[in-house]
């Protein structure tokens, strides 16, 4: 059998990474959160008194990854519409071209 502790301090760990992933949310710094993660082998199964708290976990990252991806999507569509205004003109030419003189 799995101790408990082992996989509360696992959720914990999770927990933390969560927090810093939603903090990066509103910063610059989300690449700097992926973190791989593999469930732990050598404990054993998440004890059932432990299962909803994990759920609840997966549920809170599932809902960050939508809105890193939301905000992901909306900054490609903000550099598109950057992309479409035209280069600075040179000051130095007329802007207006003289027909009648």
């Amino acid at each position: 059998m799995a101790e408990p502790s082992l996989w509360g301090t696992v959720l914990d760990e999770l927990e933390q990474q969560l927090d810093a992933a939603n903090r990066a949310a509103t910063t610059t710094d989300a690449a700097d959160v992926a973190v791989p993660w593999q469930p732990p082998a050598h404990i054993g199964p998440i004890p059932a008194h432990l299962q909803e708290r994990a759920r609840d976990l997966l549920l809170c990252q599932q809902k960050i990854m939508r809105e890193l991806d939301d905000s992901r999507r909306i900054a490609g569509q903000h550099l598109a519409a950057l992309r479409m205004v035209p280069p600075e003109r040179e000051l130095s030419r007329s802007v207006y071209l003289d027909t009648s003189g």
